[in-house]
């Protein structure tokens, strides 16, 4: 496809895309750049804060290694750093993430505006940002630049988002002690205790940051959504229907469903795990990851390791070490967390990873039969892309709601059966395992999953309904350019 032009002569169009912090907003945000970039013909500045580096290396070495990309007009500007509250480390991730990007809209502002005077660029054609960084909504109305959200979860939680407060008004009990479930046009029945864990518990300063923020998600002039309409039509339907909350008077943001957009990095890997792939029979290996945010308890690591053993099946498990919550032990030394005997009975057939491994490879690999995962929606969004089923094992955040739709709607999963605490059991972990591996219900899913592989393949081919959606994007950015291009910000 031609490049875009957008009326701004020679000079090619330009937006900037601001993130949340983690690498669960930065990756699909990157890769959305990256087909802006190759696809269309825009210049693209992503505008971080150093705050949201802090302490986390992953995530700095990855738009390190964005930046440098041949071939892609991607550049970082990173903004100085913001001071974090002394009580920051008693607070949710999410409420102190939203309090400094309180803090940080003068510096975006500031940002923005260099960008829109700088001769060397065409003026901003649309700013992006997601769902943590409503604040911004302010920032770009004074500026006069279209301002798009890019919601990096499934359809069905904006769905349920734009909703929250509505319940929440309508609601006294927290969600964490309701007996009902939440019904929402397009979306299956979602437990009113299954919702995300920031928004079960109303006394908690997390739950009125989601409603502050979900209030705001209309401001919007559109939503990007990392889904594809073959996975999400009914909630896609709905959401461009206007028949999601219809007794809000405001008007429905345009809905784009651009995804899947998972890392597509050309970096080659060397790591010895990939090396013990190559070596074992094709579809044949459980793959075992919980994402780069989540840590068990040792008695967990147990269960799920004799579990493991038990099942008689290979698997290539990534294991981080507990948080101080429950031990100390360096990541390096998982060897002690695990039960005695387990590496010995398992050395011919299992391999336990310290920390990290690298994903895509992993689940691309011939040898890769099953994903025992965290239903987090990038590696939900990356299994499925690759023809790989799932057990579903969630844990905390929006996982519960993605675990539903898994298992219920897309039938790409099966559940793994948990106590009332969210533990599973040795015996659980032996069933679900040999389920998915050997028996009736895995193959189902598994050829559904296929099938899922062959649809979002298309989609994000040219003529692909995910390919349109961003060109449907890029055309209303068009729409917008000259207006934006003769308007001068407010200083």
């Amino acid at each position: 496809m031609q490049p875009c032009e957008l009326g701004m002569g020679s000079r090619k169009p330009h937006v900037a895309i601001f993130p949340s912090a983690g690498m669960g907003h930065l990756i699909p945000s990157a890769e959305f750049a990256k087909r802006l970039s190759a696809d269309h013909g825009f210049t693209v500045t992503f505008i971080t804060c150093k705050w949201m580096f802090s302490g986390f290396r992953l995530q700095q070495a990855y738009s390190e290694r964005i930046a440098s990309l041949r071939g892609f007009d991607v550049r970082f500007v990173q903004l100085p750093h913001v001071e974090i509250e002394e009580e920051a480390q008693h607070m949710k991730v999410e409420t102190l993430v939203s309090k400094l990007l309180e803090k940080s809209k003068g510096f975006v502002e500031s940002a923005l505006t260099s960008l829109q005077i700088d001769d060397s660029f065409s003026p901003l054609s649309a700013f992006i940002t997601d769902f943590f960084c409503s604040t911004m909504f302010d920032v770009t109305a004074k500026l006069h630049i279209p301002t798009y959200l890019f919601f990096t979860s499934p359809a069905s939680l904006l769905s349920v988002m734009l909703c929250l407060p509505k319940l929440a008004s309508e609601t006294q009990v927290s969600f964490k002690d309701a007996d009902f479930s939440i019904e929402v046009a397009g979306v299956p029945p979602i437990p009113a205790k299954d919702l995300p864990t920031p928004v079960q518990d109303r006394s908690d300063e997390v739950f009125y940051w989601f409603v502050h923020h979900s209030s705001r998600l209309r401001e919007a002039t559109g939503i990007l959504l990392n889904t594809f309409e073959e996975l999400e039509s009914e909630q896609i339907k709905a959401l461009r229907e206007g028949k999601v909350n219809p007794s809000d008077p405001r008007r429905m943001p345009h809905i784009y469903p651009v995804g899947p957009l998972i890392s597509s990095s050309p970096v080659e890997y060397e790591a010895d795990c990939l090396k013990w792939l190559d070596n074992q029979a094709p579809s044949s290996v459980l793959f075992v990851s919980f994402g780069s945010g989540v840590v068990m308890s040792r008695e967990q690591i147990t269960e799920l390791a004799l579990g493991l053993d038990a099942s008689g099946h290979r698997f290539l498990w990534v294991l981080r070490s507990p948080s101080s919550t429950f031990l100390s032990i360096n990541d390096s030394d998982v060897s002690e967390l695990l039960p005695q005997g387990f590496e010995d009975r398992c050395k011919d057939r299992g391999v336990v990873v310290p920390s990290w491994a690298p994903q895509i490879p992993i689940l691309s690999h011939p040898s890769t039969r099953g994903f025992l995962s965290h239903c987090g929606w990038n590696s939900s969004l990356e299994s499925i892309s690759h023809g790989v089923p799932m057990i579903a094992w969630p844990v905390f955040a929006e996982q519960k709601m993605n675990k539903i739709l898994l298992v219920n709607d897309f039938k790409v999963a099966l559940e793994a059966k948990m106590d009332s605490d969210g533990f599973v059991k040795r015996e659980e972990v032996e069933r679900a395992v040999r389920e998915l591996m050997e028996g009736e219900a895995g193959m189902a899913v598994r050829e559904r999953t296929r099938e899922l592989k062959e649809k979002a393949a298309s989609a994000l081919a040219e003529g692909g309904s995910s390919y349109k959606a961003m060109a449907d994007a890029v055309s209303d950015w068009g729409k917008h350019a000259a207006n934006s291009a003769a308007t001068v910000p407010d200083t």
